[in-house]
């Protein structure tokens, strides 16, 4: 705090984020490059099933999975440790680093986009009767959606 170092930068992906091209994937992948390169550690948020994925420094595919959490510590750039998070499960709590020698906080995402929810009011503008946006769900996460909606009444 005091010398105004900027330790962590916590990115909740947009669509911008995920748009193909120079001013979107491309300007957003050097971002992170310049970070890390900082010795800023990058914890990514990526909760948007559509639009190109950033992809991770390294070359291993990614996990079939709708959404991701990615978090490049700065001291082990580029490597960079994934959770892939399920339709049906609750988000993951993450690390989030500090500086050293402070151990890492705990962010309990689930949580913390349920509370996002509430003090939105999303539940007064989402019509759950509609087809989620696009891309189409795998199968298995459709089944899982109509039958969690239906449960909860918000389906016939």
């Amino acid at each position: 705090v005091n010398d105004e170092t900027l330790i962590t930068v916590i990115e909740l992906l947009s669509p911008v984020n995920k748009r193909p091209g120079v001013d979107g994937a491309d300007a957003y992948a050097k971002k992170r490059q310049e970070l890390c390169m900082n010795s800023v550690h990058v914890l990514e948020i990526d909760l948007l099933r559509g639009g190109r994925r950033p992809p991770p420094a390294h070359p291993d595919p990614l996990p079939d999975a709708p959404y991701f959490v990615f978090l490049s510590r700065a001291e082990r750039w580029p490597e960079v440790a994934i959770w892939p998070c399920a339709l049906a499960r609750p988000l993951p709590t993450i690390p989030v680093p500090l500086r050293h020698p402070d151990p890492d906080v705990a962010l309990p995402l689930n949580q913390v986009v349920h509370q996002v929810y509430r003090n939105a009011r999303y539940d007064l503008q989402i019509d759950y009767r509609a087809a989620p946006p696009p891309p189409d769900l795998a199968a298995e996460d459709a089944a899982w959606l109509d039958a969690h909606l239906r449960e909860r009444g918000l389906r016939a």
